[in-house]
């Protein structure tokens, strides 16, 4: 094989990584950012009565009385299998990951109003591992995504029926990725290409809660995207020997820039409750992926002669809807049961769908329970998440995908004392009284 000829071949196989790349995965980030939430499949900007609604919908924090805090975290893992057209199969490799969610939110000890602050992965923290030797190796063989926000939030109760709140957030995207080279054309074992990229961009989030009367409530919120500057590091080993007269080298390594655009997202939610143990929830949200629609790769240093130059990469993802439904029923005042189903469209066209996302139509099955004593509150969740199967036919990788995913998430509340209550639950203690002053 002439040597142009195997640099015009490689090309091809880079911009299939470009793609692994940047994985999106449409449910990322959806039923991660709070047990209770995830509980009830995410149903929950209509309700929004815990301190994860500086997400949810940052409106609902100004009907929360006191100081609280809700944090804790969600064990994502599952596997995903791939069969090639010749019926050979590979599977990834068993990865956990732990996306976190912290929020804390208080009245300041004015009713109406409060202030909020959450901490948690907007879209996600995960990835999948394949074989470095595997079938998908010339496609991709390694990927990592995470997303970290820090979300301050404003709320205020306009009116007995609304609440408004107002929120700006710096949200931090990394990503991590590999793909093998073949060389076996120019007599040498495959070389390695990895990318590490790393930035933030600032955006808004903004809810309204309505409270038409007792038993119903309605919450409309808005997410901005967010344009995130990345810094790449772009690293190739082992190159043949043949190429190494341009590369100087084994190794090669050069900085590079991009950009990612983080999609808007709209939601509506309606809530019901017949009785007082008993809430229905449910929600359509919109989520606009179609920002990804290229991606600009520039190199502080090209190596056409191997195939590493600028160049745009088109993506043309699809703007997307989820469909939740989700009920919570307090047994108790002691313990609750939760439930839901949450339905999410697939974003990813097949011409540029990548073994680092395979992504697919999806079907969330939710179950949760909470314990709460005195100031306390566990939430319990899990999420089975069925993966439609997905057979693609295109120039990175065709074949069939079969994912399935677990979610497994806890969080843990905690209503503080003010000050005014510790020194009254102090005088009552010495008087050997027992009034109960907790919020």
């Amino acid at each position: 094989m002439r040597l142009e000829a195997w640099v015009e071949k490689r090309i091809v196989f880079l911009v299939g990584l470009y793609f692994f790349f940047f994985p999106v995965d449409s449910q990322a980030g959806t039923l991660i950012h709070g047990a209770r939430a995830a509980g009830m499949a995410g149903a929950f900007a209509a309700i929004a009565d815990d301190p994860s609604a500086v997400l949810f919908n940052p409106a609902g924090l100004a009907t929360i009385k006191g100081t609280n805090s809700y944090s804790g975290a969600t064990a994502v893992f599952g596997p995903t299998e791939f069969e090639s057209r010749d019926g050979e199969t590979e599977s990834t490799e068993f990865q956990v990951f732990f996306p976190p969610h912290l929020y804390i939110s208080s009245d300041m000890k004015h009713e109406g109003i409060a202030l909020g602050l959450g901490v948690y992965s907007p879209f996600g923290v995960g990835g999948r591992k394949w074989d470095d030797e595997g079938i998908t190796r010339y496609a991709g063989t390694e990927n990592l995504i995470s997303t970290f926000a820090i979300n301050p939030v404003f709320a205020c109760r306009v009116y007995p029926w609304l609440s408004v709140g107002l929120g700006a957030f710096y949200l931090y995207s990394s990503s991590d990725s590999k793909q093998m080279i073949d060389q076996s054309a120019l007599g040498a074992g495959d070389a390695k290409l990895s990318l590490e990229g790393s930035g933030g961009g600032l955006g808004l989030n903004v809810g309204i809660l309505l409270f038409p009367e007792e038993k119903f409530s309605f919450g409309l919120t808005y997410r901005s995207g967010v344009h995130v500057n990345q810094d790449v590091t772009v690293d190739l080993d082992n190159i043949a020997p043949a190429l190494q007269i341009f590369s100087g080298g084994p190794d090669f390594s050069t900085d590079a820039r991009t950009t990612l655009h983080f999609p808007q997202v709209f939601s509506f939610g309606a809530a019901y409750r017949p009785t007082k143990s008993l809430t229905f929830g449910m929600e359509l949200e919109w989520t606009g992926w179609s920002s990804f629609d290229y991606m600009d790769l520039n190199l502080q240093e090209e190596l056409p002669e191997v195939g590493l130059s600028d160049f745009i990469v088109d993506f043309d993802y699809n703007d997307v809807w989820f469909v939740k439904v989700g009920a919570e029923y307090r047994l108790n005042d002691h313990y609750s049961l939760r439930g839901g189903y949450m339905y999410s469209m697939n974003p990813v066209p097949t011409y540029t769908l990548a073994p680092g996302n395979p992504d697919s139509n999806q079907h969330n099955l939710c179950v949760g329970m909470g314990y709460k004593l005195k100031k306390w509150t566990v939430d319990f969740a899990y999420v089975a998440d069925f993966y439609e199967d997905r057979t693609v036919d295109n120039d990175i990788l065709s074949g069939k995908y079969q994912t399935f995913v677990n979610c497994v998430g806890l969080s843990v509340g905690y209503s503080y004392l003010n000050i005014e209550n510790l020194v009254l639950r102090a005088r009552s203690e010495a008087k050997g009284s027992a009034t109960d002053y907790s919020i």
